[in-house]
């Protein structure tokens, strides 16, 4: 018993003594309030830093203002950073991707053969998509009869298939799980695969701490934690819907 008590004392004292940690996460992947399952990125986070010996300080905020927020270092660590790389920030290897396709309910009769396409139809997609899919696909929606960007996937998707869009632009691996929520086969839609993959990195204001949370993210793909977190996460998601 006094084993046990020192051991939890130890912890304690160790998790009192770690380094605390600015990191910015993306507002709409933050737990719901409705008390759905943390999302895979904020416990990766949780996880890697501890491991690391640091105390993650979550700090919500627009996906738009977090590289500007990293680099006036109101952050320590920015989650999902994509694109172009910025001067005077540093990188991780990739630690997620996304497939994002412009889904269409399986009646469309329409042709898209390329982003420009778009212009011609009502549209919706996930939030930040002008920032995330680039400066064409951000100058073909102003063009387009109607354009809105939804933080709840859930509700893009009702979007679809209430049929008040045409078109809507989301993760492959996303739309597919938030439509058969809603009670849909995927037989009633079809998709056009008209993005590159999109890949995200952690970025970080220190290089320092970038290579040490690079070096762990290498050791948890390389023997598989990550992807058996990624699983982890998506049952407790399908237990809870």
């Amino acid at each position: 018993m006094k084993l046990v008590v020192l051991l939890i004392g130890c912890c304690f004292s160790l998790y009192l003594s770690a380094s605390p940690v600015l990191v910015g996460i993306s507002q709409d992947v933050l737990p719901a309030k409705s008390g759905n399952t943390v999302s895979f990125e904020r416990a990766l986070l949780q996880s890697l830093f501890t491991e690391l010996g640091y105390q993650p300080e979550f700090v919500p905020a627009p996906h738009a203002r977090m590289t500007r927020m990293l680099q006036l270092r109101q952050l320590d660590i920015a989650a999902r950073q994509g694109g172009t790389p910025q001067a005077g920030l540093f990188y991780t290897r990739p630690y997620l991707q996304f497939d994002n396709r412009v889904f269409a309910l399986a009646s469309f009769r329409g042709a898209l053969n390329s982003v420009q396409d778009l212009s011609r139809y009502h549209l919706a997609s996930f939030q930040n998509a002008r920032q995330i899919l680039g400066p064409e696909f951000a100058a073909v929606v102003s063009k387009a009869p109607s354009y809105r960007e939804v933080i709840s996937h859930a509700q893009l998707v009702d979007l679809l298939k209430k049929q008040r869009v045409e078109l809507l632009v989301l993760d492959k691996v996303t739309f597919e799980r938030r439509w058969r929520e809603t009670g849909g086969q995927l037989a009633q839609v079809k998709s056009f695969g008209l993005f590159a993959k999109a890949s995200h990195s952690f970025a970080c204001h220190q290089a320092a701490l970038c290579q040490a949370l690079d070096r762990k993210l290498q050791q948890w793909q390389d023997n598989g934690a990550l992807a058996r977190l990624r699983q982890q996460i998506r049952q407790q998601q399908n237990s809870q819907n």
